[in-house]
């Protein structure tokens, strides 16, 4: 009887790890090979259970890729006992080279897209979705009688900066209709609010690039599209980019090869260049999004960064979200970038900034209404997300019997007509530990000017209350203690809320709650602070 058996070392009840076994007539498979960065700051990431996979290094015949993220392929590099073909979009491909001894190269094999791959028991297919990183993929695995649809990580775009939009209908007439089983990216799964389209970013970018000041840029070093849009804006607005950071650089030049990335000539230069011109005629891209210790952002933030240093007024425009579990180490960066004089945005309705690379609640049930599967698998996300994800399913009339929320070690077995689970595997994740050689001393608190109060604040902005407790920090040593312990109360209090105009747009807001705060600490301290706030 047909069948194939699922089997998730990583990424399912956490984000980040992605890997999944699956079993066709005893035969094992493995969808990417993904790590995982942990919050803890004496480990450099967190691997799948590579004991397991090394106790199938006999049954595994090969390893198919989705796209080139570390959470996708980053444990590549510790897999090469496997000895099998890694089957990889382009891009992933030259990034997974680096990863990879050179005499380990010829592993690689490109795929081209709605190409079947045919194997003994099953043909694979790769076809093109929207994503945060070009080449972007999902999967249909074809057995004799089950037809089995891997979304990978996805978004829509009617009009993304690269290749071409997400579109299941032609997935759905490629199978012939009939999807039996359906695994489906969940990391959205909780985000009820539509999605703009990425080319609005560049919008914002414009505005600002107008600006006679020095504009620097952070997002994620895999944001190509994002580089695009700024060297779009760049040349209309007679600037010039640099690029600062090692992997923001390498991938630069595989996009340059692989002709993804266009109108770059005359506007990306080095940094000799550079020295040459006003830094209020260049922008800097560089990487540090998350708060990462050794980035570039974050480096500058503690004035450790000898090719960029961080001068008054500075615009500092984060292209990215934050990634929950991060905001402390991200907050940190901003609170020292304010302190050094920068004015740091985030996206807002007023300043769009970022858009997600994952597909928000509507667009998850298009695609399960679009492709009616018989059986359903939420992937990629923690268990609230997974479980918001089912909610979705039985929302689209997918029986909830056949609807299957798993957990790392899991095995599930599905045929034609029956899914079910069977014995759970004993599996443990791998932790590889930092190397402390590499730690970065604490920073001198006089390089930041003692006159200004940092804030951020996390709210719930349709009814403008406080989604989470106020960060806030100073840099005058007299007055540190008293006066943010004063502001915490009074913020948490929502006093600073209440007033506010519902129609004002949120940069009104923003200056008439940096003025109440002001008034508030001139009168109970007496003394004079420039308020830099950010409402998230």
């Amino acid at each position: 009887m047909d069948k194939i058996k699922l089997t998730p070392l990583g990424g399912f009840g956490e984000i980040g790890k992605n890997l999944l076994i699956f079993e066709i007539d005893k035969k094992n498979f493995i969808i990417d090979a993904g790590i995982k960065f942990s919050l803890d700051e004496e480990i450099n990431y967190i691997l799948p259970d590579t004991e397991y996979l090394n106790n199938l290094k006999e049954k595994i015949q090969a390893i198919f890729i989705t796209h080139g993220h570390e959470d996708h392929v980053g444990a590549l590099s510790k897999l090469g006992f496997l000895n099998v073909p890694i089957y990889c979009p382009p891009m992933a491909s030259e990034i997974i080279k680096k990863k990879l001894p050179v005499n380990e190269h010829d592993k690689l094999v490109n795929i081209s897209l709605y190409k079947k791959y045919v194997f003994d028991n099953f043909k694979i297919t790769w076809f093109p979705v929207v994503h945060s990183i070009p080449d972007s993929c999902g999967l249909i695995i074809q057995s004799k009688n089950i037809n089995f649809v891997h979304t990978g990580d996805f978004r829509f775009d009617e009009d993304p900066v690269f290749g071409i939009n997400s579109n299941f209908s032609k997935v759905k007439e490629f199978i012939d209709y009939k999807c039996d089983l359906l695994l489906s990216d969940s990391t959205n799964a909780m985000v009820l609010e539509d999605q703009i389209g990425e080319r609005e970013i560049e919008k914002t970018f414009d505005i600002q690039f107008k600006k006679n000041k020095k504009i620097i840029i952070c997002s994620f070093a895999s944001q190509i599209s994002r580089l695009q849009l700024a060297i779009n804006s760049a040349k209309k607005n007679n600037r010039k980019v640099v690029l600062m950071g090692s992997t923001l650089k390498k991938n630069l030049t595989i996009s340059k090869k692989l002709e993804i990335i266009t109108e770059y000539e005359n506007i990306i230069i080095n940094q000799n260049q550079a020295k040459k011109l006003d830094k209020r005629e260049l922008v800097y891209f560089v990487t540090g999004s998350q708060g990462e210790e050794f980035s570039v952002l974050s480096r500058m933030s503690k004035k450790k960064y000898n090719d960029l240093q961080i001068d008054n007024n500075d615009i500092v425009l984060m292209s990215s979200s934050v990634i929950p579990g991060n905001e402390n180490k991200v907050f940190e960066v901003v609170h020292n970038l304010q302190g050094l004089g920068a004015d740091v945005i985030f996206h807002s309705s007023d300043n769009k900034l970022h858009v997600s690379g994952h597909s928000p609640q509507n667009d998850l049930e298009k695609v399960i209404e679009t492709l009616s599967p018989k059986f359903f698998v939420p992937v990629h996300g923690d268990n609230e997300m997974l479980e918001a994800h089912k909610k979705l399913a039985i929302n689209k009339n997918v029986n909830p019997k056949n609807i299957f929320v798993l957990s790392n070690g899991d095995n599930l077995e599905v045929t034609e007509n029956e899914a079910k689970l069977l014995k759970k595997s004993k599996v443990i994740d791998e932790i590889v530990l930092r190397d402390k050689y590499f730690e970065i001393g604490k920073t001198k608190n006089n390089i930041y000017k003692e006159n200004i109060i940092s804030i951020i604040l996390v709210i719930n902005k349709k009814n403008k209350t406080l989604a989470h407790k106020p960060f806030i920090n100073m840099f005058d040593r007299s007055n540190k203690v008293k006066v943010t312990s004063h502001l915490k109360s009074y913020i948490l209090e929502n006093k600073t809320f209440n007033s506010f105009n519902i129609h004002q747009d949120w940069t009104q807001i923003t200056e008439q709650f940096n003025l109440e705060i002001y008034k508030l600490v001139l009168s109970k301290f007496n003394k004079k602070y420039q308020i830099k706030t950010i409402i998230l």
